[in-house]
């Protein structure tokens, strides 16, 4: 961190610096800071400050008076002179003592609000379920007491203690405004030593006059600063390691700040600043990760407008005109600069031909950037940058050919598809963006993402098209677009938990979802995926499992649509979509858990209405409730079954062609040998062919398998068992309903109620099991 001289033991500041020198603003540090010497110290400025300003008025009129008399001659202009000068220094002290009441009354007035906000926290926290420690730990009050990273690990981690979401939620908040407290308190404290070191020094030792009347004008000058030394060292040829980790520091200090990054990023230039980023990254002896995240969330201040995208979505006649303004004009000379340095590969100096070939684009160091961000990209930002992308891909579907990622483990760096590495960006923070960007009413990257027209997705990667014609290499893996299409269906962030806020399906997840599900339903295959786009049928099990309510209905054929129905989907194909969805182990586990979930709800609703005393309109709801989830649960199940199977009988299919190959080569090989030791018998060379293949095939055969009877005979299994496991599924929902609602078993007629589940469960999951034709 840059020092400056007059935050140590040895300055005025460290009197009455409230901090311990040189240690780390904390909880307990700003909690519990006396504040006493600063109050002191302030209440005696202020005395001093009104005496000087008397002091300055007396110098002034005593100057006036010399300067007003009819004294004339040399003592009169030195004395005059004398006289001005000793008037300025009271002027320059009444200025100078102002400048550090000021500031460090701001500086008490800070401290004191970060105390009573950590004080007044504490006081809250039972009435949320918490326990704030003295050291600013964050627990459950009630058991389990849970500490806030214990129960954070406890919601990801299955097996492990965990609290409700709501204390979850509460602790979330509570830490992220502890922590912002504290930033603002050690910010504060920071700003004010730099401004006394500043003021102080300024004089060295004498009265001068300063610009710095308060806080806000010690940060804004001390940002200024700042913002010229970056750009300073940023333009240097050839930076030290030392030069880097100012940076670092000053990137550190002020990313958040809209003034620094707008001045850094514009002074710099969007190609120069992504030339800075290449260049870090091939800079030794340095801990660049730090230096990257700040260089990221500077670039990402400076694209974050004061606009909203629910109120300014690009496109709109409101963004348009907000364009106009002069924010709109430096946003928009800043994103076109990003897009025209975008797709090009940026220069590499002559020092790196030899040890290091970089053929990454600007997109890519873009992408680098704000992978390494410290917060989300703005939602009008992310959709601008992600829509200018898809614009650079339709003008040039070689945009992102190159393996400008080397190939992992696994293959090929999906890093490579510039426009997924975005996707995957806006699934996790950028909620209301992506929805908006797939919205099929506003725009059509729908049909262009996963769409099957001519106006489709057209886009070439690897870079060598010999190697990848003869070789089984794909370049379909597209985490981002699956990512981005569930939260683009289920208005939620990447990992589908509910946050406080969530309020269920919007219109536009729905209009998604409908036209994602009607993509694929009339033909379902394309759900596996072709060379450029992934296999997305976990995704569509996202969906289904999001909508279960309406997929049930959808996937029975009949019936009227519950009154809670929010989509509509087909019902002529959803069962084969569904089916499809099932030969997907992921998609399969998530469409189960779904259907299962539904069946509860829907059997719990069905009892909760017998409070009418409507035995039989209970029994008719459970029944159709069963056999509804048993037709989808049928459906997986046939699906499950018989992509096992398949599978089985390509793997054997798979060995066997091994064997086959091995056959014939082995043909080859002992071809010669067994004709030539045939020939030589009399007349027996005529027979040499026939045992040459009967002696190959013999010892092959025992080489080749065939596990279809098994696979089979496993498929029949797995049928007989998940119908048991489905109608003690609809039992247990029926009791657990009849015990939630307190209904008297001997109140109804329980064989009858039984016999009527029992059936209906039984028909749906046979009716699903058995209907897709194959």
């Amino acid at each position: 961190m840059p020092h400056w001289p007059g935050a140590g033991a040895d300055s005025l500041f460290s009197t009455v610096n409230p901090f311990p020198q040189g240690a780390n603003v904390t909880y307990a540090s700003v909690r519990n800071a006396d504040l006493g010497p600063l109050d002191s110290t302030v209440t005696s400025l202020a005395t001093l400050t009104a005496k000087l300003g008397e002091m300055e008025q007396d110098a002034a009129a005593m100057n006036g008076m010399a300067h007003g008399s009819l004294w004339t001659g040399l003592n009169a202009t030195v004395s005059k002179a004398y006289i001005h000068r000793t008037a300025g220094k009271f002027t320059d002290a009444h200025t100078q003592a102002e400048a550090l009441h000021s500031i460090l009354r701001d500086l008490l007035t800070d401290l004191r609000n970060s105390q009573n906000a950590l004080r007044q926290m504490e006081q809250n926290a039972d009435s949320r379920g918490l326990h704030i420690s003295a050291d600013g730990t964050i627990s459950s009050s009630e058991p389990p007491h849970l500490t806030y990273q214990q129960a954070a690990v406890g919601s990801i981690l299955p097996g492990r203690e965990q609290v409700p979401a709501e204390t979850l939620q509460a602790m979330q908040d509570v830490s992220r405004w502890i922590n912002e407290i504290i930033d603002e308190a050690e910010a504060s404290d920071r700003v004010a030593a730099r401004a006394l070191t500043d003021i102080l020094a300024e004089g060295n030792g004498r009265f001068v006059t300063t610009d710095l009347t308060s806080m806000e004008d010690a940060r804004e000058s001390q940002v200024a600063q700042d913002a010229e030394a970056v750009v300073a060292l940023a333009r240097k040829e050839e930076k030290t390691a030392a030069d880097w980790r100012m940076l670092g520091d000053y990137f550190a200090l002020h990313a958040d700040d809209p003034e620094f990054a707008g001045y850094v990023v514009d002074t710099v230039g969007i190609d120069s600043y992504l030339a800075l980023a290449q260049e870090l990254d091939h800079t030794e002896g340095v801990d660049s990760a730090p230096i990257r995240t700040g260089m990221a969330s500077t670039l990402n201040t400076a694209m974050s407008p004061s606009i909203d995208i629910t109120t300014h979505p690009p496109g709109s006649d409101a963004y348009t005109a907000w364009l106009s303004t002069e924010e709109g004009r430096s946003y928009e000379r800043r994103l076109n600069a990003l897009h025209t340095i975008g797709p090009e590969r940026l220069s590499t100096p002559e020092s790196w031909i030899d040890p290091v070939r970089d053929e990454r684009k600007g997109y890519d160091f873009f992408l680098d950037l704000m992978e390494s961000a410290d917060g989300p990209m703005h939602d009008v930002f992310y959709y601008d940058m992600l829509d200018g992308m898809v614009a650079a891909e339709k003008t040039n579907a070689g945009i992102w050919v190159g393996e400008r990622y080397p190939d992992t483990d696994t293959g090929w760096d999906p890093k490579n598809n510039g426009t997924d590495r975005l996707l995957a960006l806006g699934a996790r923070d950028n909620v209301e963006a992506t929805t908006h960007f797939f919205d099929p009413d506003e725009t059509d990257n729908l049909d262009y993402f996963i769409g099957d027209g001519k106006d489709s997705r057209t886009v070439f990667f690897g870079s060598d098209m010999v190697r990848d014609l003869f070789s089984d290499r794909t370049y379909n893996e597209a985490p981002g677009l699956a990512d981005a299409l569930e939260t683009a269906v289920t208005g939620r962030a990447l990992g589908g938990l509910a946050h406080a806020d969530y309020e269920g399906h919007s219109e536009q997840n729905i209009r998604i979802a409908e036209h994602i599900w009607g993509s694929f339903a009339d033909n379902p295959g394309r759900a596996r995926g072709d060379g450029t786009m992934p296999d997305l049928r976990p995704m569509l099990g996202t969906l289904a499992a999001d909508y279960m309510p309406d997929i049930t209905y959808a996937a029975n054929r009949s019936g009227s649509p519950h009154a809670a129905d929010e989509a509509v989907f087909s019902r002529a194909h959803t069962d084969h979509l569904l089916w499809e969805i099932g030969t997907s182990p992921e998609g399969y586990e998530k469409v189960v858990a779904a259907n299962q979930a539904q069946l509860y709800v829907a059997i719990d609703q069905a009892v909760a209405s017998y409070a009418s005393g409507n035995e039989e309109s209970m029994r008719t709801a459970i029944a159709n409730a069963a056999t509804r989830s048993g037709i989808v649960a049928g459906i997986m199940t046939d699906a499950t079954a018989t992509a096992r199977h398949q599978e089985q009988l390509a793997a054997d299919a798979a060995h066997n062609a091994d064997v086959d190959q091995w056959n014939f080569t082995v043909d080859l090989l002992l071809g010669g040998a067994i004709y030539g030791g045939l020939a030589a018998a009399p007349g027996e060379a005529a027979m040499a062919a026939p045992a040459q293949q009967m002696i190959t095939e013999s010892i092959f055969d025992k080489f080749r398998v065939d596990n279809s009877a098994q696979a089979q005979e496993q498929a029949i299994r797995q049928y007989g068992t998940s119908g048991a496991a489905y109608i003690d599924s609809v039992t247990a929902a029926v009791d657990a309903a009849l015990d939630r609602h307190a209904v008297d078993p001997q109140g109804i007629d329980h064989g009858l109620l039984l016999e009527s589940y029992e059936a209906s469960a039984d028909s749906g999951f046979d009716r699903g099991a058995k209907r897709i034709e194959r």
